[in-house]
């Protein structure tokens, strides 16, 4: 078949529909940055420490995109962007 065309779909990682999904829901740069850490595994501690922020206010960045989002979890939010 000359010209044919194979189109294989797959889920788009995370990383990649997070910036839609921080657009869609208003999410800002540094709660942005707070779930690209938590992508990776860290826990919030561990993100306070990388990002030099108190883990106050990194449990502040979650809470507040939970609210725009309408999730109740970390690993709620992670299911999401898988």
């Amino acid at each position: 078949m000359a010209g044919a065309v194979v189109v294989t779909l797959q889920p788009a990682p995370a990383t990649e529909l997070l910036p839609a999904l921080a657009q869609w829901y208003g999410i800002s740069a540094r709660e942005r940055t707070v779930i690209e850490e938590a992508l990776q595994g860290q826990a919030a501690k561990q993100i306070a420490r990388r990002l030099s922020l108190s883990p106050h206010t990194v449990n502040d960045h979650f809470k507040a995109v939970y609210r725009r989002t309408g999730v109740t979890s970390q690993e709620e939010l992670i299911a999401c962007l898988f």
